[in-house]
């Protein structure tokens, strides 16, 4: 009786030794899922910084050609006035061509009448 007793125990405990080491081999596979997990989030992580480091690579840029747009835009500008400039300078330009003529006109009189 004693043995069989001995054996019932004997067998318990194996019952309960096993059951132990699938409680064991549950939480290593629960460890290595999570260290799975983990793995992932930090590729993710250097993922979204990549893609951040991308985007302000691009912002940037973007920045630069606003620069270079505002730049060229000043210059038109700037030629636009200078040829608004050169339209209202024609007029006096004409002018100053009449006088001319009407000065060398005289002077040519005054030296027709000189030499006399």
């Amino acid at each position: 009786a004693k043995a069989r007793e001995a054996d019932a125990i004997a067998r318990e405990n194996e019952a309960k030794q096993a059951e132990a080491d699938a409680i064991a081999r549950e939480n290593e596979a629960k460890d290595a899922e999570a260290q799975a997990i983990a793995r992932e989030n930090d590729a993710k992580d250097r993922e979204a910084e990549a893609v951040a480091r991308e985007n302000e690579a691009k912002d940037a840029e973007a920045q630069a050609i606003a620069r270079e747009d505002d730049a060229k835009a000043r210059e038109a500008e700037a030629v636009a006035r200078e040829d608004e400039a050169k339209v209202a300078e024609a007029p006096f330009k004409a002018a100053q061509a009449e006088v001319d003529a009407a000065l060398a006109e005289v002077k040519a009189q005054e030296d027709a009448y000189n030499s006399k």
